[in-house]
């Protein structure tokens, strides 16, 4: 083989090298993006479990004020204490939603964004590992061409 198809041969290795650690790097950053996002969805549950809780313990204070007879001051207290826990539970379900909307989003967005970029990694090693084939191949095939005339020049020159 010619020392220009070496060269070549060492540039593609090189190159394969390059892409490997690239795809490798991708990896890295897909993998922290799945933890990101499986974090967040284990927010979004505990969040959404503190809105039920708020919702029950405010079914439950309606239900034992409605067992109770209490003068009108204690009523009024009453209505105002549930209406404080509503707005509990209000807020918590704003907070879901707004974690929903801000930090889950962009989990989402980047797992997307690494898993994109992962696959554009791992395509431009494949497609060194392609040419460094076809290299291979093509020198494979040059050498055997060469066996073939040798042979053939044997043959003739025994005649």
């Amino acid at each position: 083989m010619s020392a220009t198809a070496d060269a070549r041969t060492s540039v593609l290795s090189s190159l394969l090298a390059v892409r490997a650690a690239e795809e490798g790097r991708a990896e890295r950053a897909l993998a922290a993006a799945i933890a990101a996002r499986a974090a967040a969805d284990l927010e979004e549950a505990r969040l959404g479990a503190e809105v039920e809780r708020a919702r029950r313990a405010l079914e439950e204070r309606r239900r034992e004020g409605d067992a109770t007879r209490a003068r009108v001051a204690e009523v009024v207290a009453r209505r105002r204490f549930w209406e404080r826990l509503a707005a509990g539970v209000d807020a918590a379900a704003a907070a879901v939603e707004a974690f929903r909307r801000d930090a889950l989003a962009s989990t989402r967005s980047a797992e997307a964004d690494a898993r994109a970029s992962h696959l554009r990694a791992r395509r431009r090693r494949e497609v060194v590992e392609r040419a460094l084939s076809r290299r291979e191949a093509a020198r494979a095939r040059v050498l055997e061409q060469r066996a073939e005339a040798a042979v053939d020049d044997r043959r003739h020159g025994d005649r």
